[in-house]
């Protein structure tokens, strides 16, 4: 069995548990994204990529991925479906037709997606469907060359925010992580990033962290298209790197908990969305009157954050005890409290 690699446990929590606030609705202030919303899918798909182990048999691998990525993202969008009828009864009083209530459902058999006949059920899944697909674009990079194919990404990702011809969650998210997922299996594969040392990797944060500041208030006050979108992928860059260098710096801290949070990042995924909404139309509007249109404040918005992430907690160790295939693994894991 493969050591485990502490700070890339300590990567896998961060980068899901501050991908939440950024699903909660927020005043952005003077810009219209915020610093995390810029580069946490790159960290995301970093981290798979780091992950990603070489495979030879590409029936075999298929095989894995759907029991790791597939079956997950049919469950939890299943789970999901009870809470989308409910909130559409909330919001229009009644119970949807036939023809509104399987919309959902193809939009979830067309990952994601949203048109005339199909509507988003668990948005955010869409990763778990672009990750299946990154994993065989890279089992096939000896067909499909890889650098091309990040290169082509970057490029579709601009024309999409030019022209606008996708909105697909799936198309849109592999072409803009697409780099960067592959970046994390070089990285693992020549050894990057693998020795740990906490003076360098804070001098390397220090550095990374400005920059990346510097790089993220130039890109979001940039007003002509093309250099806002020439500094994208740099912003990225140096954000994803400063998101490295931290968790390499947190990795003297040992801790069960975070193990366990990195074990779940797929409940992360498949849930937060729906505990953030049974919050605000379970409690929140109830009891204390918040509308359901309510903009958070940044502070509410990671505050609520961590209120989602505790409660995950014991939805990820029940997983890990009962049903490990939530989690995307095939055997039972080990559970340590």
């Amino acid at each position: 069995m493969n050591e485990r690699i502490n700070w890339m446990d300590w990567a896998k929590f961060l980068a899901v548990a501050l991908t939440i606030p950024c699903h909660i609705p927020q005043t952005r202030g003077d810009q219209p994204v915020t610093y995390f919303m810029v580069f946490l899918l790159a960290c995301l798909m970093f981290n798979s990529g780091y992950l990603k182990k070489e495979r030879t048999n590409l029936k075999e691998e298929v095989k894995k991925y759907w029991y790791q990525l597939g079956i997950p993202y049919i469950a939890y969008n299943i789970l999901f479906y009870p809470y989308w009828l409910a909130k559409f009864y909330m919001e229009h009083g009644g119970m949807p037709s036939f023809s509104e209530a399987i919309r959902p459902v193809y939009g979830t058999l067309l990952l994601q997606a949203n048109n005339s006949f199909a509507c988003e059920l668990n948005p955010v899944t869409w990763f778990i469907a672009a990750l299946f697909i990154m994993h065989l674009l890279l089992d096939l990079r000896k067909v499909l060359p890889m650098p091309l194919l990040c290169l082509l990404a970057m490029g579709l990702y601009v024309l999409s925010k030019y022209n606008g011809f996708t909105t697909h969650y799936v198309a849109v998210g592999i072409f803009k992580s697409l780099p960067f997922y592959y970046m994390g299996f070089l990285c693992r594969k020549y050894h990057v990033f693998e020795t740990c040392n906490f003076k360098k990797d804070t001098g390397w944060f220090l550095m990374t962290f400005i920059m990346s500041i510097i790089l993220f208030d130039y890109h979001a006050k940039e007003t002509s298209f093309p250099l806002h979108m020439l500094s994208y992928f740099p912003t990225v860059l140096f954000g994803l790197l400063a998101f490295v260098y931290f968790c390499k710096m947190l990795n003297g801290i040992r801790s069960n908990i975070i193990v366990n949070y990195s074990n779940g990042t797929m409940v992360f995924i498949g849930l937060h969305w729906m505990i953030t909404g049974l919050i605000r139309y379970g409690i929140l509007k109830p009891l204390f009157h918040v509308p359901t249109d309510y903009i958070y404040s940044p502070l509410e918005a990671y505050l609520l954050g961590m209120v989602v992430t505790l409660l995950l907690y014991p939805i990820i160790l029940f997983f890990q005890a009962k049903v490990s295939w939530m989690l995307g693994k095939r055997t039972k894991p080990s559970i340590e409290a």
